[in-house]
């Protein structure tokens, strides 16, 4: 049986009727026959017709077509993050790595399934390891289809065996990253930062120099081996009160040992310069870009107060948006080897910055004081009983007042019964403050243009953002193990999941960077501006990416008797991410087994 429009007219109008018709066979031959009428077809809305035919599949004993209303939701899984990690997770060779690393051990959980869970985690919704179990449940990877995701215990253990090949993963990653980016580590950075604890039960946690400005809390310190483009390569952990300077000869035995690298750049920040660092670079064969302080020093201070003329330096060419300046200083200052240059930088833009900060804490803090000495006149001449005013007690509300706005060093300060609390502003602290607005020294002996030495530098800023991004995105903090071996591998996972953030945003940046090299082949000039900040629009940071693969959820429902999930077709932005990180486009169903 089969539908069937017949058309008749009538006083020269058609009208259609639907008929149902069945085939038959009569002496070898098929006819035709019309065994029902269901009137004028014109007549009936779409929805009328569509309750006619949900109406006659009532009678279907075995249906295998189904309507929307066959369709039973369970609710929706975290899908992008998950699909995309998951895909460079092989493409990085981890499930290899992982059999390799565990072929002679007797394990009896999945390690590797745990590791990606981790870092998928820490990329999605960052929290404690109870936490992650618990969202796992809400999580599409086609290896937790069917089984039971793992739970808190099969996680701890996971980061023992982790941290147990934390070198060899390295080494891996390594290896791996320099055949996908053709990476040759000329430039390598290095930093340290530290990480506060909630709690007082770890080895590690030390009292020591906070950068997260909570000296009250036990901390441990990371170093972090990074790639010019922001790729973390190794990081090493130590006790929270440990200095920049003494783990220096850590990380360049992770870059000879580990690496192999035989010729190498070490750029690291004005903590690093000691007379035991510069010596342990050069035995190691390696160059140095630091940077050098600015305060404290007697080499700075004579090279601000000798080169005030910014006539004398040279305008680095193509740095519109600063204006940076630069002088290269070639001379012995402090008993340097030959071939020891410094390289005093001045950036316009911050020197305003730095200008308009220091005389707004000045005023503010003139204000404080002012302040306090009207407080103190009046209680000077009040009849009070208790506790009278002492000099001690008085400098000491004028040293939080300065050290909240950190303008200690430009007020001379007196108190007083006779004449209270007087200050004024000296005047040649001032001065030689100036001289440092908006400039930077940097200290090196490579052989390279001093262009390359300075942007070098300034690329040590990627390491910095490394850390905010570590600690912030994949949330270091707060740190809830208290067992030292715990928190290497939870430092271990964060670093690793950063790994695949950055590893996003490189492929993302090349990208735009190979389109800018088109762009600028464009010979209109009016266009080639356009083109160019068009694109300048399309750059996307790793968290930015994340953040859009975020959004794509996969919805677990079944279907006439089959369970499957439902991947929305990606937006405009997905599609595009997709596009520029080659990533397949995710199919529209999965049938689940």
């Amino acid at each position: 049986m089969f539908p069937r429009i017949v058309t008749t007219k009538r006083r020269g109008k058609a009208y259609r009727y639907l008929a149902v018709v069945e085939s038959y066979r009569e002496q070898g031959k098929i006819k035709q026959r019309q065994i029902g009428n269901l009137g004028n077809i014109d007549q009936y809305s779409q929805q009328e017709i569509l309750s006619l035919i949900n109406k006659l599949r009532e009678f279907l004993h075995d249906n295998e077509t189904g309507t929307i209303h066959d369709i039973v939701k369970y609710g929706d899984k975290a899908f992008g993050i998950p699909y995309v990690v998951n895909f460079f997770w092989h493409e990085l060779g981890l499930p290899e790595f992982f059999k390799r690393a565990l072929k002679d051990r007797q394990v009896e959980i999945d390690v590797e399934l745990c590791a990606k869970l981790l870092v998928i985690h820490r990329l999605s919704a960052p929290g404690s390891k109870l936490a992650a179990s618990e969202w796992f449940k809400d999580v599409f990877l086609p290896e937790l289809d069917g089984q039971e995701a793992p739970d808190i215990h099969q996680l701890y253990r996971s980061l023992d065996y982790l941290l147990d090949m934390k070198e060899s993963l390295e080494q891996h990653l390594y290896n791996k990253l320099t055949d996908l980016f053709s990476l040759k580590l000329s430039l390598v950075f290095y930093d340290l930062t530290s990480s506060y604890f909630e709690g007082a039960r770890c080895n590690l946690g030390r009292y020591g120099y906070s950068r997260d400005h909570r000296p009250d809390r036990l901390q441990i310190n990371i170093g972090l081996l990074v790639t010019p483009e922001g790729l973390p390569l190794a990081h090493r952990v130590y006790p929270g009160n440990i200095t920049d300077k003494t783990t220096v000869a850590d990380s360049l035995k992770v870059l000879k040992e580990s690496f192999n690298v035989e010729e190498c750049i070490f750029v690291g920040d004005r903590g690093m310069i000691t007379a035991d660092n510069l010596l342990a670079i050069n035995e190691a064969g390696f160059r140095y870009i630091l940077g050098y302080h600015k305060r404290g020093r007697d080499v700075s201070d004579r090279l601000l107060d000798r080169y005030q003329n910014l006539d004398d330096y040279v305008t680095i060419p193509g740095e519109d948006e600063d204006g940076l300046l630069y002088l290269e200083i070639n001379e012995n200052l402090d008993e340097d080897p030959p071939g020891t240059r410094y390289l005093l930088c001045h950036n316009p833009l911050k020197a305003v910055d730095d200008r308009l900060f220091r005389e707004r804490a000045l005023d503010e803090a003139k204000q404080e004081l002012a302040k306090l000495a009207e407080r103190l006149a009046v209680q000077a001449q009040e009849v009070r009983r208790g506790r009278k005013i002492t000099t001690k007690g008085v400098m000491l509300q004028v040293s939080d007042i300065l050290k909240a706005k950190r303008m200690e060093r430009f007020f001379t300060l007196d108190y007083s019964d006779a004449k209270g609390l007087t200050f004024s502003l000296d005047e040649a602290a001032i001065h030689k403050e100036s001289l440092r607005d908006g400039k930077f020294l940097v200290k090196t002996d490579a052989d390279l243009p001093a262009l390359e030495v300075i942007q070098g530098y300034k690329n040590l800023m990627m390491v910095e953002n490394a850390f905010r991004e570590i600690k912030n995105l994949v949330r270091l903090r707060p740190i809830f193990h208290y067992n030292d071996n715990r928190v290497k591998a939870h430092v271990l996972v964060c670093v690793l999941a950063y790994l695949f953030e950055q590893y996003l945003a490189v492929l993302y940046d090349r990208y735009i960077e190979g389109e800018r090299a088109k762009i600028k082949l464009i010979n209109d000039p009016e266009l080639r501006e356009k083109a160019l900040a068009t694109l300048k629009e399309e750059r996307k940071t790793g968290r930015r990416l994340l953040r859009e693969l975020a959004r794509m959820n996969a919805t677990d429902q079944s279907f006439i008797g089959k369970r499957i999930y439902s991947i929305p077709a990606p937006d405009k932005n997905q599609a595009k991410i997709f596009q520029v990180l080659k990533v397949p486009l995710p199919p529209k169903v999965i049938v689940r087994d």
